[in-house]
């Protein structure tokens, strides 16, 4: 950035320039954070979210399983099947 600024164009205000230019992107750079922070925490609970969705539906699964296998081991039982 301070090839941007020609030897010519310094002067005794070029360190104050260079200092609100920093600062201007030292900000930018901290509301990046702040967003990308924020965007990390929304997934983070979105994955929580499908993780325990999905212990759920594999839990519903076993029990339709298990009773779909006890149903077939009594009709075998009884001779139906």
């Amino acid at each position: 950035m301070l090839d941007n600024i020609k030897k010519d164009d310094r002067g005794p205000d070029d360190l104050e320039r260079r200092i609100e230019e920093l600062m201007r992107i030292s900000l930018s750079h901290q509301n990046l954070n702040a967003d990308l922070r924020k965007e990390v925490l929304f997934y983070k609970k979105k994955c929580e979210h499908f993780e325990y969705m999905y212990n759920q539906l594999k839990k519903e699964k076993e029990e339709l399983h298990s009773k779909g296998k006890s149903m077939l081991n009594e009709f075998r039982n009884k001779g139906d099947v």
